[in-house]
């Protein structure tokens, strides 16, 4: 017979472990990253925790989908937070519209002013705080995205069609996305509601500079020919463009500026139309520009800098060009290696084929540019102007 502190005791002992099995579901609901173990891939730690490869790549902000690396905390979109039943607060920013701010949180205009009581929903000012409804609009935001300001390209749309529906110009919707000719725009491509298009400093010609300057600060036991090494130059070269009467005589701590050549194409007379933005079957967007080239031909560093490189499933074979510029150059889908490590402006650094996704179709350089390494750039104005 079981006495009345047995079952007390086997009660308590049962809540106990409810309890604790509650919470520790709740902690796994609640977490909202998973730190990357080797041998992870991000197809398989999007299947694992039952989202999309697109989801944890806008969600990270991942321009690469084959490079992770050991350590790396992936945030899981969903995985934590309200659950949808809460609301954001938007912080407006220059520049912005109730339409761009709609797109970015996939909401309408009429769902933000009518939760923030705007009577005219073109008067808002930097600063303001919107309270951004739960769930957005409750029925899609137009081809927006919650991650980040953009839409889809619909059929029948045009870029004065879309400028006038975020309350933007047509030649700031242009602008943002490297577009010369707004007359022409592809259906499924994603337009960015906000920003400018990037063009590098030094490129030949009237469309820059015409030639890069990276500043060198002088360590203990440098030379100018081991600092000239180090850059891919010359020791005359640094000494006539810092006006050194003598190039042995340098000191530690002294700001060099270091000369570079002028902003090369990668591939020279390949074909490319701007295709920056388009969609992919997979979900995945385009990032880059496709150059067309015949099979072997050869692929130049556009900067100088420090090559990386990778191999990767949906990238085959690719170099990560670490610039002298700050910008971070990738390309795809090699046929075979150039050189690694240090390279100037003009080096070989790898041949066109179709490695990874691409096997089989037209060889081409998918090309990609990260200023300060960070999020991409549609590089066609970049190679527009650079008369690639």
């Amino acid at each position: 017979m079981l006495t009345s502190t047995y079952l007390v005791s086997t009660d308590k002992r049962l809540r106990a472990y409810l309890i604790g099995g509650l919470i520790a579901l709740m902690v796994v609901a609640g977490s909202l990253a998973y730190e990357v173990k080797p041998g992870d891939t991000l197809s398989g730690i999007a299947a694992k925790h039952g989202v999309s490869l697109q989801a944890l790549l806008e969600s990270n902000d991942i321009a690469n989908p084959d490079l992770i690396l050991p350590g790396q905390k992936i945030n899981i979109p969903g995985s934590g937070g309200s659950g949808g039943g809460g609301t954001d607060v938007h912080v407006v920013e220059a520049g912005e519209t109730l339409g761009v701010i709609a797109a970015r949180y996939k909401a309408t205009v009429a769902a933000i002013a009518k939760a923030n009581d705007l009577k005219n929903p073109n008067l808002i000012r930097v600063g303001q705080k919107l309270t951004i409804p739960a769930g957005g609009s409750g029925g899609g935001g137009g081809g927006g995205s919650s991650s980040s300001g953009f839409h889809i390209v619909k059929a029948g749309e045009t870029l004065g069609t879309i400028a006038r529906k975020y309350g933007l110009s047509v030649s700031a919707l242009a602008e943002a996305n490297g577009i010369t000719d707004p007359n022409v725009i592809y259906v499924g491509t994603r337009l960015s509601l906000s920003g400018r298009s990037f063009v590098p400093d030094n490129l030949p010609g009237e469309g820059g500079g015409g030639s890069s300057t990276t500043s060198h600060t002088v360590a203990a036991g440098e030379t100018l020919d081991t600092i000239a090494r180090k850059y891919g130059t010359t020791a005359s070269a640094i000494a006539k463009a810092n006006s050194l009467k003598n190039p042995n005589l340098i000191r530690v701590g002294q700001v060099l500026s270091i000369p570079g050549a002028a902003w090369v194409c990668p591939v020279k007379g390949g074909t490319y139309v701007n295709d920056w933005g388009v969609g992919k079957p997979d979900g995945r967007w385009h990032q880059g520009i496709d150059i067309f080239a015949p099979r072997g031909a050869e692929v130049y560093a556009p900067v100088s800098g420090k090559i990386e490189l990778v191999t990767g499933t949906v990238g085959g074979l690719q170099f990560f060009l670490h610039g002298d510029d700050g910008v971070t150059y990738i390309g795809t889908h090699l046929d075979a290696f150039g050189r690694s490590g240090r390279v100037q402006a003009g080096h070989v650094i790898g041949y066109v084929g179709d490695t990874g996704n691409a096997r089989g179709g037209p060889t081409h350089l998918h090309f990609e540019i990260h200023p300060g390494g960070g999020d991409p750039v549609n590089p066609y104005p970049t190679l527009k102007e650079a008369g690639c």
